[in-house]
This record gives structure tokens, sequence and C-alpha cells, in this order.
């Protein structure tokens, strides 16, 4: 056959088996025989009634040395399997190149192009019915989860995606890990029936294997987000809601399990959020929201789970609510102390609710000198300065100002931007007072290099009220 046969058919490294013993110098090559090369061939997807060589069975093919071999590179492709005598020469023809060819890569080139062409050509024009036993090989390799979720596409009839789902259902949740696998079980939640997916919903969260572990897998996470997203009664939600809540702190501290907690608090209805145990007995949306407030220091802390830590307060609400608001406050100064849970204080005092503000700076009074001077803490206390009113800026202003350390800020790395902002945010008397300190200890902050930038921007009239 012809090296450049198959030169016009797209093929992908990635899809077919290893053939890497191709690559051997022409001396290896020759010490193979020819059988045990081309018993190498593994072609991925198979038709039915075929062997191992992607062809029809050796009693329907004609004698190979019947063909003159200066023939066997005239045939056009679709010639080339029509027939059993035709089949022979394709396979006498690769046998011929294993033997010939002195470049072993381009041997390796043309037959993963000739898989490329049987597994196009065998697989997208048949019956999902003809791969009967065979769905579950091709949904987890490359090639064959692209033809299956295009078949799948084309699906009219619940027969069909009945069909799909029976000869997947037993070992679903191997295929929601499998890299190809998980998008072939994407494409069947989003065609199959409301008590399919209940039917998968019960297997994949009553099995030994545990749902959770599938949320903190790369792949897993996908096909469980895309399960949730399609989750429309109460029994599917509780189901999913009584697997995920005893773990709901390891989700929340994995860079793939929040994605399964977000998507939670993003496609579950409202009235989930409402009680814990609704009047059927069912677990609840809330009943994970529980369970984040009670571990909120431990979340919160974490890179991952501030994060969390946000979306939980932006969706929760009623009794819920008021618990992670208030665990946060309990939580506050040395949350503010943190590389990331600042963020999650600092997103409580954005939500403006003035009882909730009024809590905190309560939680954290008597701190805020402190808390100025620390480089995370020294965000939250001007986050307040920034979004809070006036009053609780004076608030705090009056606090630092009383400190008999309040020259500290004046000169500090972080307490310099908390004495800038002060001064944006600050009217009348207190905005003087803050004026009158920096006259007082010019002198020393001339010899600081974050002492002499704040005189400078006081000097130049850069700071300006808000």
């Amino acid at each position: 056959m012809s090296s450049n046969a198959f030169s016009d058919v797209p093929y992908n490294r990635g899809e077919f088996s290893d053939i890497s013993w191709l690559n051997q110098n022409p001396i290896q090559m020759n010490q193979i025989s020819l059988e045990e090369a081309f018993s190498r061939l593994s072609f991925n997807h198979t038709p039915l009634g075929f062997n191992g060589y992607g062809l029809p069975p050796l009693s329907n093919r004609c004698d190979v040395g019947a063909i003159p071999s200066q023939n066997r590179g005239n045939v056009s492709l679709e010639e080339l399997f029509c027939s059993a005598e035709l089949q022979r020469k394709f396979r006498g023809g690769v046998l011929n190149e294993l033997r010939n060819n002195s470049n072993g890569l381009n041997v390796t080139n043309n037959v993963r192009r000739n898989q490329r062409w049987v597994q196009q050509q065998n697989l997208n024009h048949r019956s999902i019915y003809d791969f009967r036993g065979r769905i579950m090989m091709l949904a987890m390799e490359q090639g064959g989860c692209r033809v299956l979720q295009e078949i799948m596409k084309r699906l009219k009839s619940q027969e069909e995606i009945s069909f799909i789902f029976v000869e997947l259902i037993n070992n679903v949740m191997e295929l929601m890990m499998n890299p190809f696998g998980n998008y072939v079980f994407q494409k069947l939640v989003e065609i199959c029936s409301e008590q399919q997916r209940t039917h998968i919903i019960l297997v994949v969260t009553n099995s030994d294997f545990h749902f959770v572990t599938m949320c903190l897998d790369i792949h897993g996470t996908r096909a469980v987000q895309k399960l949730l997203e399609h989750v429309t009664t109460q029994e599917q939600r509780s189901l999913i809601m009584s697997a995920l809540s005893p773990d709901a702190v390891a989700l929340t501290k994995d860079p793939n399990g929040i994605h399964v907690v977000e998507h939670c608090l993003k496609h579950f209805s409202n009235e989930d959020n409402r009680a814990s145990i609704v009047s059927d007995g069912r677990l609840s949306l809330q009943y994970l929201l529980n369970v984040v407030a009670n571990n909120c220091f431990e979340i919160a802390t974490d890179k991952s789970g501030c994060c969390v830590m946000h979306h939980c307060l932006d969706y929760a609400q009623g009794e819920t609510k008021e618990l992670l608001m208030a665990e946060i406050i309990v939580n506050a100064s040395l949350l503010s102390e943190d590389c990331y849970g600042n963020y999650v204080v600092q997103h409580l005092v954005a939500m403006k609710i003035p009882r909730v503000t009024e809590n905190l700076l309560r939680q954290l009074e008597g701190k805020f000198l402190f808390l100025s001077c620390n480089k995370y803490g020294s965000n939250v206390v001007e986050r307040i300065f920034l979004v809070s009113e006036e009053q609780y800026s004076a608030r705090i202003i009056l606090e630092l100002l009383h400190n008999p350390n309040v020259s500290r800020l004046l000169i500090d790395p972080f307490g310099n931007y908390v004495t800038k902002t002060a001064l944006m945010v600050s009217k009348g008397a207190i905005h003087n007072a803050i004026l009158d300190l920096i006259q007082l200890h010019s002198a020393m902050m001339r010899s600081n290099i974050y002492g002499k930038k704040l005189l400078d921007r006081v000097d130049s009239g850069k700071i300006r009220h808000m």
C-alpha cells in the first residue's frame, strides 16, 4: 500500500493504542515476525463480528498470494473495506510496509491514519444497537466517547436512551471518574428521564464507593456538577445532601470539591434553604450549610474554603444565614489576622447590614490598633472605613487616637495605609485630629520610609476626602 494512501485522513496521536514498537530501527524490525507485527496493530474500536485485525474471519478472505503486489496500492478507501478480497489486500499492504519501509516513524503514522479511518467508518454511521455489550468500552476511550456523544445527540426514542442507560448504569461510577467516560455520562444525564436520573443518584450515593471521592476527583467533579444541574425533585436533592453533608468540610477545602458545593447552592431551590428537615424527614440544603457554619474557622482560613464562605453568605437565608454570620463574628479577631480569613470578614462588612457591622465592631473593640498594623488585619480596618457608615468609621478612628501607641500607625508598613484611608473618610474635628497627630510626629516620620511617604502625600494634598 502506498505510504500516502491515507494522507488526507486526520488523526490524533492520543487516540490509538501503544504502537511505539514500530519506531524500532530496521534491524530490530526485521527480527519481528510479520504475523506478530500485525497482531500488535490493535484497533481501539472493533465492530461486532470482527476479529482483532478489524477484518472478517479468515474463512471469508482470499489468498493474499493470488493478488499481484503491484496492484495493492491502487485501491480506493471505500473499495478497500467493501469485500473480503480487498480487506485481505489491506492486510497484505500493511505487512509489506512493515517489511520494506526503512522509516519506522512513517509506518507508525500510516497505521495511525488507517486506524482513525477504520474508527470513523465503522462507528459513526452505525445504529446504537450495533454496539451492544461494547458501549462501556467505547465510552472509556477518546475516540469512542466522541462517537458515542454524537450518536446520543441523534437519539429520538426513549427506547434507544434506555438501551444506553442499561448498558452504562452498572459501571456509572467508573464512568464518571474516567477522563473520557465522564463526557458520555454528562450527555447521558442530559437525555435520560427523571426516573433514570433518580436511579443514577441512588447508585452513586448508596454504593460502597464514596460519593465525595468522586466530587474531589478532577474528572468526577465535572460529572457530579452536571448531575446537580439536572436535579429536579426533592427526593433527588435529599439523597445528594445526605451523601455530601457529612464530608462538607473536605469538599470546601478542595479545589475540585468547592465547585460541587457552589453548584448545590446555585441549582438547588430556595425552598431547600428554609429548613434543615423538611416535612417528610428528608435532608435539605440547610443541613449542609449548618455543617459549614459549625466548622466556620477551619473553612474560612483555607484557600478554597474562604471562597465557599462567600457563596454560602450570598445564598443562605433565614436562620442559616444568621448562624453563618454569627460564627464569623465570633471568630472575627482571628479571621482578620489570617491570610484567607480576612477576606471572609471583609465580605461580611461589604454586605452592609447595620446590626451585623455593629456586632462586628463590638467583637473587635480594643484591637483596632493591633489589626491596623497587621498585614491582613489592616485590610479589614480599611474595608470598614470605605464601605460602612460614617458613624462606624468615626468610632474606630477615635479608638485609635486615644491609644497611647497611636504614633506607631504613622511609621508602620501597614498602619500608614490605614492612616491615609482614615484621612480620606473622616470629617470635621476627627479629620483635624489626625492632621494634628501627623504634624506632632512629623520629625519622626521624616526619618522613616513609610512615614515619609505618608507625610509627602499630606503635604502635597494628594489625600482627598471621599
